[in-house]
């Protein structure tokens, strides 16, 4: 059977799980999207040799799978049929049909985004998913639900959908027709852009950081957990492996790599493992490992802005494979604790230190969760050992002293995620004491979450098993490959001064999480007054893009009186005021714009096919978008 087929099918079963959800309620409907990961396993084997075709049509979008895109479907597939068979024995708390309804459409659009190789598709898929978890946090009904899905949808939006609208339009400005506007398309015709590549460069770089919630954009992911049950968090996680799979896509394989985007690239990555040091403040265990789930994120960034930077040489391609590796680590193991945390949202408690031993203690889901909290921790020989070896290996092998100052931070930073796994287990000894019985853990809850568990040890103790995929997947590129896993794991010298780091930060890590919290926040003071600077910084930019918003975006689609758009705060306060007819909206407003751009564009003798043909890609696709929500 053909792989675009099953492509096909896979996309078109969770359409249909979504449908049947909406519409029944039942928990049966994730039978349908179980299927619907399970013919993704083939697709993405096929996806080694690499495919292309075309699917949808009623919507024709072309796809093209190679080993990279391969290796995210494969664990796409594997998380969504995790996800699909733990919600069949879950009791969720808030809308049953929403959260199926937006489960399965964001599933169905991480797999659009990974597998099309059509920018217009992948800017559409990218809104999707965007607006479909935003149903998901939503629908949880929690009393934090509206203001964190408000907040994450004007982040998503303003930072990341525009930016990608934007850059869509002069990818299309320099193919000059839709039905090349692919990567490959991009890639052959760089040379004919209207604006300097720095700008595509930004544009990508903002869409990639808000979808992946790095530093400036990471706010929302500590609201954004806390809000959503357990089970569903793991979506939100695939969420950001595709987020840095645009970055990875654009930056690596499409644009051409540019060492001034790598320091910037490796300084945000470096910027975002601060959150780490947050975690020591809470007791709530979804925002505690939120934090942690940050910094992953942000250890990813700092390598692949590493590998940019020494971009041609083996050490870059050492670090490239390992930002690799730990992305698609971190979305196996944090999925897994999130399944385990569910177990207790299970019981109708919030997970917390005295919550995990009150309900926990001793159960073989306890075991699985401090497996994969271990993985997190860079415990080694486990998940996020193997990747920062790798990335440490890499970063160190340059005489470039930034690099070294940065990988020296992360360094240092990553014990902390170890010492945060003991103090839970600490204070979870000193101040927590009761104890319920526990065989009332479902038995799909206890096997899912073993089964991600396990699997995310296994791979990452033995990381032979992938390497062939991972060189595979970037034989395109004029790098120089390893071709054994001796190769790779001690490519020079600095591989055991990685070693080294390693495992004093994990001996460092062992000390600190047996010191008192009081003590530890007294001595990550001074960290937590940086960590406040750059939150407010942080601040400044989400409120300066939800002021534009309301005072640009929502005076056309609402009928707002002047003297009262100051009296809006909030989105609740958007929804008073009715919708503007489609051509006073939309129409009027454009036809002002492109006039206004094609006299001035006149005054600097600018390419004006190209611009307003971009440009018009753009506005078609903000008016489908604005529709949407209006």
């Amino acid at each position: 059977m053909s792989p675009v087929y099953l492509l096909e099918l896979s996309m078109g079963l969770f359409f249909l799980a979504s449908l049947v959800g909406l519409f029944t309620g039942r928990r049966g409907a994730y039978l349908i999207t179980l299927l619907a990961s399970l013919v993704l396993f083939p697709v993405s084997v096929e996806g080694i040799r690499g495919f292309k075709g075309e699917v949808f049509d009623f919507l024709p979008t072309s796809i093209a799978v190679d080993s990279f895109s391969a290796l995210f479907l494969l664990v796409l597939a594997f998380v969504s049929s995790a996800i699909s068979l733990y919600l069949l024995d879950y009791e969720v708390k808030g809308s049953n049909r929403f959260l199926s309804l937006g489960t399965n459409m964001a599933l169905l659009s991480a797999v659009l985004f990974v597998s099309t190789d059509n920018l217009e598709r992948l800017t559409l898929a990218y809104e999707l998913f965007a607006v479909f978890t935003a149903v998901i946090i939503l629908a949880s009904e929690t009393r934090r639900s509206r203001r964190s899905a408000w907040r994450y949808l004007v982040m998503t939006q303003v930072f990341g959908i525009i930016p990608l609208l934007i850059a869509t339009g002069l990818a299309y400005g320099a193919v000059g027709s839709l039905y090349h506007l692919t990567i490959h398309g991009l890639r052959e015709n760089i040379g004919k852009l209207p604006v300097g590549l720095w700008l595509l460069y930004a544009l990508y770089l903002s869409a990639s950081l808000v979808r992946s919630g790095a530093f400036p954009f990471n706010l929302w992911v500590p609201r954004v957990y806390r809000s959503t049950p357990s089970p569903f968090v793991p979506v939100f996680i695939i969420g950001e492996g595709i987020g840095l799979y645009l970055l990875l896509r654009a930056a690596v394989f499409t644009l051409p790599p540019n060492r001034a985007l790598g320091y910037a690239v490796a300084f945000l990555g470096t910027v975002t493992t601060f959150a780490t040091l947050y975690s020591f403040r809470e007791i709530r265990l979804k925002k505690k490992f939120a934090y942690h789930s940050i910094m992953d994120v942000g250890v990813s960034y700092f390598a692949l802005g590493v590998a940019l930077v020494l971009w041609g040489s083996m050490a870059g391609t050492v670090v490239l494979i390992g930002a690799l590796l730990h992305t698609l680590y971190q979305i196996i193991y944090k999925s897994s604790i999130f399944f385990g945390l569910g177990a207790i949202e299970h019981y109708g408690e919030e997970p917390n230190i005295c919550s995990l031993r009150k309900l926990l203690r001793g159960h073989v889901i306890s075991l699985l969760i401090a497996l994969s909290a271990f993985s997190m921790a860079s415990f080694p020989p486990l998940a996020s050992f193997v990747s920062k070896w790798l990335i440490y290996q890499g970063a160190m092998s340059s005489a470039d002293v930034p690099l070294w100052l940065m990988a020296v931070t992360v360094a240092f930073l990553g014990i902390f995620p170890l010492a945060s796994v003991l103090q839970i287990r600490r204070i979870n000894r000193l101040l927590c004491k009761r104890e319920v019985e526990r065989e009332e853990i479902p038995l799909l809850i206890r096997g899912v979450t073993g089964l991600v568990s396990l699997t995310g040890f296994i791979v990452a103790v033995f990381p032979f098993m992938v390497l062939p995929w991972f060189t595979g997947a970037l034989e395109e590129l004029p790098i120089p490959l390893p071709h054994s896993p001796m190769e790779l794991f001690f490519a020079s010298p600095f591989s055991f001064l990685a070693l080294g780091f390693l495992a004093l930060g994990a001996i460092a890590g062992w000390k600190v999480g047996k010191v008192p919290t009081e003590r530890v926040s007294e001595l990550l003071l001074i960290f937590y007054n940086v960590g406040d600077i750059l939150q407010e910084s942080a601040n400044f930019f989400v409120e300066t893009g939800k002021r534009a918003y309301i005072n640009y975006i929502l005076p056309a689609i609402k009928v707002i009186p002047g003297h009262e758009l100051p009296l809006i705060k909030d989105y609740d306060d958007a929804l008073d005021y009715p919708v503007r007819h489609l051509d006073e909206a939309m129409f009027m407003p454009i036809i002002g714009i492109i006039k206004r751009l094609a006299l001035w564009g006149r005054s600097q003798g600018l390419d004006m096919n190209a611009l307003i043909s971009g440009f018009a890609v753009v506005m078609a696709l903000l008016i489908v978008l604005l529709g949407v929500f209006a």
